[in-house]
Parts: C-alpha cells; sequence; structure tokens
C-alpha cells in the first residue's frame, strides 16, 4: 500500500512529529523510516507524478509541465494520462494478475481500463471519465465524492478553502475506505492532494505562526493523521506499507516572470500589445520564450514554426547570453538573487522524447516561483499564494520489513513497489 500527500516536505514533517502533533505518523516512524526524497527538475506536479508512475525521466515519458506547446504550432495543450510516452507500473502489475487500486494519482486523466480500479487526480473535468470500472463510478457519484478542492473558494476567504478542503478531504477518505473494504487488492495507492492546496494557500501564515491559520494548518495535519491512522490500522503484517510525497515547499516571497525579462532584452516579441500566452508570440521575431516553471525554449529553426535560432554556434551563443542573464537576476525590491542555477536541458533529460524539452531550466531560490505568464508588466510581484514548491525536500516513508532506497528520487519508488507486489 502507497499513501501520497502532495507536496507534503520532509522537513515539516520531522518537525510536526517530533512536536508530538501527529501521533498516528510518529507510531508508524518507530516501525519503519521516513527520509527526504529528490524530486524532478522542473519541480511540477504532473512531472514529477509522472516520473514516480513510470520509474522514468521526463524525456522517457514525455511530460514537462503542465501545459506545453503543441509539436509544429504555437498553440498550448494541456498533457494528460493520454500523452504518457511510458506504461505506469500499475499497468505491468495488472498483466501479472495483480489486482491494483489507484485513487487520486495526478495526471491520471482521462481514465483507462487496468486490472482494478483507477479514480483519476486532478486535473481531471468529468468524474465520468475519470472513473474505471463504471461500478466504481455509480459509487463515486452518489457519495458526494470530490475531484479536487474548489481553489478559487480562496480568493473569496481562506475560511471557505478551508471548509471546502475539509469536505473533500472526508470524501477521499470515504472512498479509499470503500475501495479498501470491496477490493480484493495486491497494490493500492491513495493520494491526499489537499495537502498541497493547503501548502500554497496558508504555508507563510504556519511559517510565521499566524495565530488563527497556523493553528488551521495544523489542525488540518492532525485530522490527517487520524484518517491515515483508520487507513493503516486495517492493514494486515503481510502488507508493505510506504508514504510519500511528490515535492517539498516553502514560503513564498515572488513571484518571477521570465517572459518580461526576454521581452525586455529583444528576446520575445507578440503580434498584439497584450498577449494571453505564448501562442500569441511573433515568431519571425522571437528567439526565446518561457513556460511554467521556469522552462526555457530557444525558438529553434525545425523545431518551432518559423524558428529564428540556427542550431551551433548561434543556438550556443544565445544559451550563453541567457544563462548569464538569469543567473544574475536580483529582485528590484529587495536585492535579493533570484536564481540558484540555471541547468541545460540535456543535462536533466535523457530518452526519445529529450528534443521536445526545455533548452534550459532556471531553478529558483527559495521563496522565488517562476511563472510562465506574458502579460505581466513587471518582472516581479506578488500573488494569493503563500507557499511554493521545492524539488530537494520530498518524503518517503518505508514501513517494517521493506528496503530503504540508499539514494531516494521520485523515479526510484516504482520499481521497489514492483519488486515488493511480485514478491
Amino acid at each position: 500500500m502507497v499513501i501520497g500527500l502532495d507536496g507534503t516536505p520532509y522537513s515539516f514533517l520531522k518537525k510536526e512529529l517530533d512536536a508530538g502533533n501527529l501521533p498516528n505518523l510518529a507510531g508508524l516512524a518507530q516501525q519503519g523510516t521516513f527520509t527526504r526524497m529528490e524530486s524532478e527538475i522542473p519541480t511540477v506536479s504532473s512531472v514529477a507524478w509522472a516520473s514516480f508512475m513510470t520509474g522514468k525521466n521526463p524525456g522517457e515519458h514525455g511530460i514537462f509541465g503542465f501545459t506545453d506547446r503543441k509539436p509544429g504550432s504555437w498553440d498550448l495543450y494541456f498533457p494528460n494520462y493520454a500523452h504518457l510516452k511510458e506504461e505506469p507500473f500499475w499497468d505491468r502489475l495488472g498483466r501479472q494478475g495483480k489486482r491494483c487500486c489507484v485513487i487520486n494519482v495526478p495526471g491520471t486523466y482521462p481514465a483507462r481500463p487496468l486490472n482494478g480500479v483507477l479514480v483519476s487526480g486532478f486535473v481531471a473535468p468529468s468524474l465520468e471519465r475519470a472513473t474505471y470500472p463504471r461500478e466504481a463510478f455509480e459509487y463515486l457519484n452518489t457519495s458526494g465524492y470530490r475531484i479536487d478542492v474548489d481553489a478559487a473558494k480562496a480568493r473569496e476567504s481562506l475560511d471557505l478553502l478551508l471548509e471546502d478542503l475539509h469536505e473533500t478531504t472526508e470524501r477521499r477518505r470515504e472512498a479509499i475506505l470503500h475501495f479498501l473494504k470491496t477490493e480484493q487488492w495486491d497494490f493500492f495507492m491513495g493520494v491526499f492532494t489537499g495537502t498541497d492546496r493547503l501548502h500554497h494557500f496558508l504555508w507563510k501564515q504556519y511559517a510565521e505562526g499566524d495565530p488563527v491559520y497556523a493553528r488551521e494548518f495544523i489542525r488540518f495535519y492532525q485530522r490527517l493523521d487520524e484518517i491515515i491512522g483508520e487507513i493503516t490500522s486495517g492493514l494486515g503484517d503481510d502488507t508493505a506499507l510506504l508514504m510519500m510525497s511528490d515535492h517539498g515547499f516553502c514560503s513564498l516571497q515572488r513571484q518571477v516572470y521570465l517572459n518580461h525579462l526576454l521581452h525586455e532584452e529583444g528576446l520575445l516579441s507578440f503580434k498584439n500589445d497584450e498577449p494571453v500566452t505564448i501562442a500569441d508570440v511573433d515568431p519571425g521575431r522571437t528567439r526565446a520564450y518561457c513556460m511554467d516553471p521556469g522552462r526555457i525554449y530557444l525558438s529553434l529553426k525545425g523545431r518551432e514554426p518559423e524558428g529564428t535560432v540556427s542550431p551551433g554556434e548561434e543556438y550556443e551563443a544565445l544559451i550563453g547570453r541567457i544563462v548569464e542573464m538569469v543567473s544574475n537576476l536580483t529582485d528590484p525590491e529587495t536585492g535579493e538573487v533570484i536564481v540558484d542555477r540555471v541547468v541545460r536541458g540535456r543535462d536533466l533529460f535523457q530518452g526519445a522524447h529529450a528534443g521536445l524539452g526545455p533548452d534550459l531550466v532556471a531553478v529558483p531560490r527559495r521563496g522565488f516561483d517562476f511563472k510562465g505568464m506574458v502579460s505581466r508588466g513587471a518582472l516581479t510581484d506578488t500573488g494569493i499564494f503563500s507557499g511554493m514548491h521545492t524539488h530537494d525536500d520530498a518524503m518517503l516513508y518505508t514501513g517494517a520489513g521493506v528496503p530503504v532506497i540508499k539514494e531516494p528520487h521520485i523515479r526510484n519508488v516504482a520499481a521497489l513497489i514492483e519488486e515488493l507486489a511480485l514478491d
């Protein structure tokens, strides 16, 4: 069994375990091992969960972000389960006669057949298309199940968001307990994504000890701790238990818009004065552009439509210019250095689809979150979010009798699960 806690940092969990706030997780810690785990760069859930479920890097599974440019076009699309280029490990387990229940793993929409039950995680606009088999949909449709939190409520008030967050979590609990009881499963996975939503909107309040919302932050985790205790108490001694997150979290200071920088430097131009997305670029005058989170692409001849940058010397010269330009970025208000490092795509991605990935990925320092928006009139601003993803503080728990991965990386977990499931 695998329990997923989307975006839960190892450092946070250790702190709260030491403080005695999470008794059920503390009990599990005595039986197994919590450890810090490295996640993917770029640090976005769609990429991390794709790497987890396939055991492959983005150059192999083909998912580089929540949005991407359609090959041969400047139009954008939202990669989903159908675009995954490598099969998830539970498909392989299913072919070997193992019955799998996969509940709320992000990036699994639209649901497709497997030997068991699949309920897609976000982004999933239709519950019916998010569920396999039909009987599972009929149960969820009548039980009040929710695929995700309504994050728009945060714009009304944090109290409304918290109310919706708790309600969605209770429905997730009911579904997981239902399928645990009714399915004869060999592999079971349930993911709680409310943790990620909580962190995005209330992380800074937690970190700074807000008198109201820091307490609400911990109250949510205490309820989740109770639910985890309920789930794990029903597992037999012959069940291997793992728990994991797909990335870490930290406080967010400023959002950073690299497309503003590229535009100011004359490398990015648009067809109109009010661009909305990358689809509004002027191809003939664009040499580079950025997509979430910090993915920088050159307009390469033969790859981008009407590409302007020739492979070879011109490409390398522009790469060098952008690396230097981005590496030296500082916050206009505070003077703080924004960028930790800029990594070449060829050093991050290997595989048949690596060529679809970004040429560069800017890795931010903690507190600075890169955005791919094209309509911002400044390099930085603040938004509604108070927390941001980190790649180096994900969490992995291996229970009693489960081997400890020596150098934990999110890509390495699939092989361990397959080994345990087929033992």
